[in-house]
Order: C-alpha cells, then sequence, then structure tokens
C-alpha cells in the first residue's frame, strides 16, 4: 500500500423515484496509481485516527454535503412533524409539493458537489461495493464541459430532431455511447466512465436518444410538440436546421458593465453583457447563439437565431483594458495590482463620463444598501479659531 485517500462513491437510488445518486465518503488505499479496497467510511474520527487531513480543505466541505445527503438525514429533515419514525423518505416523496422540495435540496447540495470534486480532481467512484477493489468502478473527470446541439431535418412526413453533444470539434451521438444521469439540472453526466457538466440543458431532455438516433414528429403534432418540448430548451442550445427558413442577427444593440463582488477573491470586478437584442450574452459566458422557433404564415416554422460576433465584443472589451482594467482567467475585469478590494470604484469614478460616450452603460451595486455615487467630489475643511480682542486667526 502506497498511501490512502478520500473517494467519493455516487450510489444509485433505485428504489427512491426521481432521488439522482448520492455521494458516499470512504477511506481507500492506493497502490501504484490505483485504488484498492475500502478501508473505513470517511468521517472526522476515521480520518482523524489514519492521520488523514482534511480540515480547511475542499474535502471538509465534500464530507458534510456527503453527511446531509444521508437517506436517515434527509428523512429526519423532511418527515412532517406528525409522521412516525417508520415515514421513510419513499413515503416523504410520494407528496408532489415536498417532493419538489427534497429534490430542489439535493439538487443544490450535489451541484456544489461536482463542482467541488471536478476543480479538485478528487477520486469518484460509481456504485461501488466493498467488496470489489474501487477501481473497477472508478470515473475519470472529463476535461471539458459539453455543449448540447439541437438538429432539426424538415422531411415529407414532418420533422426529424435530434440531440447530439459537442466536444470541442468532436461531435458525441447519445446513441453510440453509455451515458448515464447524475444530475439533471444543472447537468452532470457519465460519459463512458468519465464525468461531464453539460452546458445549459436538462439531462433529461437527451433520454429518448440513448436508443435512438433521431424522433420524427408527424405533420400534425409538430405545434404541440414544439410548445412543450422544443422552445422550453431551444433558447439556450446551438441549432443546426435543415430545409428551414433561418434569419441571423450578429448585431450588438448595446452592452454594459456591471459590478460584482468576486467572493473568491474577495474584491470587485466588472462583468460585460452585451445586448443582441432579443438575447444578452455575459462575457464570460460559454453559450454563442440563442435560438428562437416560430410559425409563419401557412403554419411553415421559421427559426430566428442570435450569434454573438467574437470580433465585436472584442473590439468593446479594448474600450476597457485601454483604461487600465485586465481581462482574468474568469472572463471578468480587474484592476491588475492593487492591494484595495474596492480599487474598481474608483475606476470606475475617474472613467465613467467617458465610458458613457463610448456607449457603456454602467450598474452599479449596493453597499450596505447603499448606492454608489459617481460624481465628484471635494471635502473642504475650514478651521476658524475664536477672535482675541481685535485680531483674529484662521
Amino acid at each position: 500500500m502506497d498511501s490512502l485517500c478520500l473517494c467519493y462513491n455516487l450510489v444509485d437510488q433505485k428504489n427512491l423515484p426521481g432521488i439522482p445518486p448520492l455521494p458516499e465518503a470512504y477511506i481507500v488505499p492506493v497502490s501504484n496509481g490505483r485504488l484498492g479496497y475500502v478501508e473505513k467510511q470517511a468521517t472526522p474520527a476515521t480520518l482523524e485516527s489514519f492521520g488523514i487531513p482534511y480540515l480547511e480543505t475542499a474535502h471538509e466541505q465534500l464530507l458534510e454535503i456527503c453527511s446531509s445527503l444521508k437517506i436517515a438525514v434527509l428523512e429526519q429533515q423532511f418527515r412532517p412533524a406528525k409522521k412516525r419514525k417508520n415515514f421513510g423518505l419513499a413515503d416523504i416523496l410520494k407528496e408532489p409539493k415536498i417532493k419538489d422540495v427534497v429534490i430542489s435540496y439535493i439538487n443544490n447540495k450535489l451541484s456544489t458537489f461536482f463542482a467541488l470534486v471536478i476543480e479538485n480532481q478528487y477520486s469518484v467512484i460509481h456504485n461501488a461495493q466493498r467488496k470489489d477493489p474501487f477501481e473497477v468502478h472508478r470515473l475519470s473527470i472529463g476535461d471539458s464541459i459539453l455543449n448540447p446541439i439541437l438538429e432539426f431535418t424538415k422531411t415529407d412526413e414532418g420533422i426529424d430532431y435530434a440531440f447530439s453533444l459537442k466536444d470541442g470539434e468532436k461531435s458525441i451521438i447519445p446513441q453510440n455511447h453509455n451515458i448515464q444521469i447524475l444530475l439533471n439540472e444543472p447537468s452532470w453526466i457519465v460519459l463512458d466512465k468519465s464525468i461531464h457538466h453539460i452546458n445549459n440543458l436538462n439531462a433529461n431532455k437527451l433520454k429518448p436518444f440513448f436508443s435512438k438516433e433521431k424522433i420524427t414528429i408527424a405533420k400534425k403534432h409538430i405545434k404541440t410538440y414544439l410548445d412543450k418540448v422544443i422552445i422550453p430548451v431551444i433558447k439556450n442550445v446551438d441549432v443546426i436546421a435543415n430545409g428551414f427558413e433561418i434569419i441571423i442577427h450578429k448585431e450588438i444593440t448595446s452592452y454594459r458593465i456591471e459590478i460584482i463582488q468576486d467572493f473568491i477573491k474577495e474584491n470587485y470586478v466588472a462583468k460585460v453583457v452585451f445586448n443582441y437584442g432579443e438575447a444578452t450574452f455575459d462575457y464570460n459566458s460559454a453559450k454563442k447563439t440563442s435560438s428562437d422557433v416560430h410559425f409563419g404564415e401557412n403554419e411553415e416554422i421559421q427559426i430566428t437565431q442570435i450569434k454573438r460576433d467574437p470580433n465585436a465584443e472584442k473590439e468593446i472589451i479594448a474600450l476597457l483594458t485601454s483604461k487600465g482594467l485586465t481581462i482574468n482567467a474568469n472572463l471578468l475585469l480587474e484592476i491588475e495590482v492593487s492591494d484595495d478590494p474596492l480599487a474598481i470604484f474608483n475606476w470606475v469614478q475617474t472613467n465613467h463620463k467617458e465610458l458613457e460616450k463610448e456607449g457603456f452603460e454602467i450598474i452599479m451595486p449596493n453597499l450596505e444598501d447603499r448606492s454608489v455615487n459617481l460624481d465628484s467630489h471635494q471635502i473642504e475643511i475650514k478651521n476658524k479659531k475664536k477672535m482675541t480682542g481685535s485680531m483674529s486667526k484662521e
């Protein structure tokens, strides 16, 4: 045994419909880079006994999440006051309103869980049993975020539509891969034993395409299907349309900077937002297009696509960097060298008149429930001494 590590086992909840896989934490030996058989379930006490540091690391928060998502803990938290202890989570989930609250709570916890695990590249396994070496069930961490592509094709019978996933330049057809959903929204999946996040899509929308490449919608059902299934997701995904009229807009109509707090660095930064008419895009967003679909004359489908113009955006960003801001790793703009977390406020006050002439709208936050005034100010102090006799000193 070379060392011990703390790893996380995602366990399917087959007897609890609607509940995603929940994480458990374990202490596992690592030999030659491979996970062995479980030693102990990871708790603060067992980690201390094994001499494994976890305090003030992401593991500390992950252990809290694992503890809060234990079935017994969820039952205790969400069981109605008048129900007996044998009224389990399966019974609790039968009440639709309570089920929505429970799933929302779990999703929020898991969203943080996956973000921390991916950021720190911690070991993750799926449905491992104590009798198995955990390496058999190990998942790799995907290097990229997947972007969904919705494709429409006009046919004599109606419409064929399909989802694919874009990994850089690579196109992934769900039917040709082994995909398991870890979390619907935000969307996390296992793709061929690798964990990936999907942008702007509820993962359940992929389920019909696990067994087929496309779905055919007959002409008489097109409007109903579009209203209920397609329109709710089309604004947030890239669209390929074959045989339809496509109207494309690429013009920036306005732009603004919003001063926001970076809670990680504990300073204030500028977020740039571009308005393309019917759609807005944050400069730091990976989203490139926004689409809409509607019926024209004679019930003909028309698709409108708004596509970002990266060159035009760069020219606008250059107006800000020329005034002393720099682009950080998260594509937010900040003062490059400053120990003052409020330094960008001074920058805005100095430059706001010129920025407004250049077309920027400026959105300032409230500090301690007070609005920020960008007007120039001057403090003047006069000290007058009392008059003595016929003389006065000023």
